[in-house]
C-alpha cells in the first residue's frame, strides 16, 4: 500500500485544537466544525497529531454497537494551542498601535 506523505497543515492543527480545548469530540463532530475534508482529517491530520503527542484517540460504544473513535487534547496540545492564542493576542495588539 502507497505511504501517504501529505504534510501536515498549521491551520489543520489549530482548528482541531480549539475544538477539542473545552470538550472531546468524535471524528465526524471533528469533520464537520472544522471543515477539513473527511480523507486529509482521517489520514493526516489525526494521525500525526497522534504521533507528535498532541491529542489521543480512545475509541466508545456507539450507536447500534458502532465504534466512535474520539478526540481528545493532550497537555501538550493544550500548551501549544495557548502558545499560539498568546502569540496571535500579541499580535493583535501590536497591529491596534
Amino acid at each position: 500500500m502507497k505511504e501517504r506523505s501529505n504534510p501536515l497543515r498549521c491551520e489543520h492543527v489549530i482548528k482541531v485544537l480549539e475544538n477539542i480545548y473545552r470538550k472531546p469530540l468524535s471524528l465526524s463532530e471533528l469533520q464537520t466544525l472544522t471543515g477539513i475534508s473527511p480523507s486529509a482529517l482521517y489520514f493526516t491530520v489525526i494521525p500525526q497529531m497522534q504521533q507528535l503527542g498532541l491529542i489521543e484517540v480512545t475509541y466508545t460504544e456507539g450507536l447500534r454497537g458502532s465504534v466512535r473513535k474520539i478526540v481528545n487534547i493532550t497537555e501538550k496540545g493544550r500548551k501549544l494551542l495557548e502558545a499560539l492564542m498568546e502569540i496571535k493576542e500579541a499580535q493583535n495588539s501590536l497591529s491596534k498601535e
